[in-house]
């Protein structure tokens, strides 16, 4: 037993940091979101306020919200998407550096904070310049993008084949555990402490994530002959060769599928990531909740998705061996009820109901990635990873369509962003019905570059990027 805890505790590596990494993050996200609204509804406001207290004009704080974060989510992410792409591949060329680029976005977290603490101290600060000095210590430093891209490629170094699956299911875990405490905690804590010493904890706890970093995260780097120079590090040929590989000739009609898959993956990204922006605004503006109501209805929400994940893994892929297309379209359905649901929603009781159709809202994303991997070896994962990174540059889209529709309609039918989902929900299911019907009527030799035993191993870790963190 002793060995067996001994072995356990030297594999650990990533795990610790982006747990308590992705906590901190959507504390600090929720914070700043709350920050933002409350500097923009209150008139003449010199200190900060009490939040047990209304606002003199809530509708223009939510609206000053939603215009900012149409803005600098998409410029964040777009940088982001780009730098995360170029900086794994110069990661590559360097011979596989990898623990500098997980330092950054933890280093950027501290400085993040600090900012929170500053503006937070300073009230009389325009929430403007909140808004966008956060925005720029997220995209020097790579933030969640950087951060997700980099451990999945690490753990891909520091394990073998048959423990990857495994140590992949454990990072899903600790982001799905860290979001849990996250939203759980964020509205409790600003209300129980104030915007100041909430950025003040977000502070300490950034610097225990560093120092966790520091700790578990090896340097797995191998010496490379020929010098390295700036320009190597916006090499973009690499990318080329990704896109070469996974749309290779090799797949023949199978690339049509790869294609359709393609597609679903940004248009779930992008539902997933909309939605997200808006929710906690249009349930403050519709329902008047708080902070406290949006922590623990998000927490309630998505214990659900757990759930409907483990059902998708063991009963529908193990025990009842269904195809990944006909789970794409069973998960696309009751997300498409879901959304309905919210759009439909006049009480508060009915926000509450939505989740129990919404429990399988992660499974669309993995299932489109488990059947991605069946047309793939696996020294080609790589490949396909910065591919799907490309097609996930597709999302920040997502902010000014959902931002403009509510922003539009906000006075007559505030849910009538809930629409575009519904369009977007119907399409998916539409492209997963089409992945199944080409797929059953292909041959499909056996050969080693189509995986048998990969559906069920990615579903058990799917529940992560349903936050795509905020």
């Amino acid at each position: 037993m002793a060995i067996n805890s001994l072995h356990f505790i030297k594999s650990i590596t990533v795990e610790p940091a982006i747990f308590l990494y992705t906590a901190v993050y959507v504390i600090m996200q929720q914070t700043f979101m709350n920050l933002l609204l409350q500097k923009k509804c209150r008139f003449n406001s010199t200190l900060e306020p009490n939040l047990d207290t209304n606002c003199d004009d809530e509708k223009n704080g939510v609206l000053f919200v939603t215009e900012v974060n149409s803005l600098t989510r998409l410029v964040m992410f777009l940088f982001c998407g780009v730098f995360g792409i170029l900086a794994m591949s110069w990661s590559d060329i360097a011979g596989r550096r990898r623990r500098p680029l997980f330092l950054l976005p933890l280093i950027g977290l501290i400085f993040q904070a600090l900012t929170g603490c500053l503006h937070s101290f300073y009230w009389h600060w325009a929430p403007l310049s909140a808004a966008w000095t956060t925005t720029l210590f997220e995209m020097i430093s790579g933030s969640l993008v950087l951060i997700t891209l980099v451990s999945q490629t690490y753990l891909c170094d520091v394990t073998d084949l048959e423990t990857r699956t495994m140590r992949m299911g454990f990072l899903t875990a600790s982001r799905t555990l860290g979001d849990l405490i996250g939203y759980g905690s964020a509205g409790y804590i600003l209300h129980g402490v104030g915007f100041f010493y909430t950025f003040v904890l977000c502070f300490v706890l950034s610097l225990l994530t560093l120092v966790l970093g520091l700790i578990f995260v090896k340097d797995v780097s191998i010496n490379v002959d020929k010098k390295l120079h700036v320009l190597q590090f916006f090499n973009l040929t690499r990318v080329v060769d990704s896109f070469r590989v996974v749309f290779n000739k090799n797949l023949a009609n199978k690339r049509i599928i790869v294609s359709i898959l393609c597609a679903i993956f940004a248009l779930v990204y992008f539902t997933m990531q909309g939605e997200y922006s808006i929710l906690y605004l249009f349930l403050r503006l519709k329902f008047h909740w708080k902070e406290r109501d949006y922590s623990l209805y998000i927490v309630y929400r998505q214990i659900g998705i757990v759930v409907g994940s483990l059902f998708c893994s063991i009963v529908l892929s193990k025990i009842l061996k269904m195809h990944d297309g006909l789970i794409g379209v069973f998960a696309g359905v009751w997300d498409t009820i879901a959304v309905i649901g919210y759009l439909l929603a006049t009480q508060e009781w009915h926000i509450y109901l939505v989740p129990l159709f919404d429990i399988f809202h992660g499974t669309v994303l993995s299932v489109s990635i488990s059947f991605f991997s069946k047309f793939y070896k696996d020294d080609e994962f790589g490949h396909l990873n910065s591919v799907l990174a490309v097609f996930g540059l597709a999302m920040p889209a997502c902010f000014p369509a959902y931002n403009a529709i509510f922003q539009r309609t906000v006075d007559v039918f505030p849910s009538a962003y809930f629409l575009l989902s519904i369009v977007l929900d119907i399409g998916i299911v539409i492209l997963y019905w089409a992945t199944y019907k080409l797929s059953t009527k292909m041959i499909q030799p056996k050969s080693p570059t189509i995986k048998e035993e990969m559906t069920t191993n990615t579903l058990m870790y799917c529940t992560k990027d349903t936050l795509a963190r905020a």
